[in-house]
């Protein structure tokens, strides 16, 4: 997958709008081939009765755990079980597949934002950790 951007020189005296630009940036990926099959895989994958069945056992020995009920181990030993359970799903592995389709996607938008923009764009957009409430 190669994005093609061609970015247009913008005079200097000219804003553009961050909030109309990332709305404009959003519905282009949105009809992407990429994130349309994601979002059918996904949709897939969560209506799937294996994956609602295992979904539903792995939060009961989730909550055992948390509430400290029962023997942790075999708790721990279930989930894990449960997980490559899931994982071994084709319905599952088609959906990871087309997520590690649109998440190499949106890493080469990212690249481009961030190279146009000449910092780090994912990493700063970021809200800080100062914890002055911003």
């Amino acid at each position: 997958m190669d994005l093609q951007l061609n970015p247009m020189p913008v005079p200097a005296a000219v804003k553009a709008d961050p909030r109309q630009a990332a709305q404009a940036l959003g519905r282009l990926l949105r009809q992407t081939p990429e994130y349309e099959a994601f979002l059918k895989e996904l949709n897939v994958v969560n209506n799937h009765p294996a994956v609602q069945k295992i979904s539903t056992q792995m939060r009961s020995h989730q909550n055992a755990l948390r509430w400290f009920q029962g023997d942790m181990d075999d708790h721990e030993a279930s989930l894990a079980r449960l997980e490559t359970e899931l994982e071994a799903l084709a319905v599952v592995q088609g959906y990871r597949q087309a997520e590690n389709t649109v998440s190499q996607m949106f890493t080469e938008v990212d690249s481009v934002i961030s190279q146009a923009a000449g910092v780090p764009f994912a990493a700063n957009a970021k809200r800080s950790g100062c914890g002055c409430g911003g």
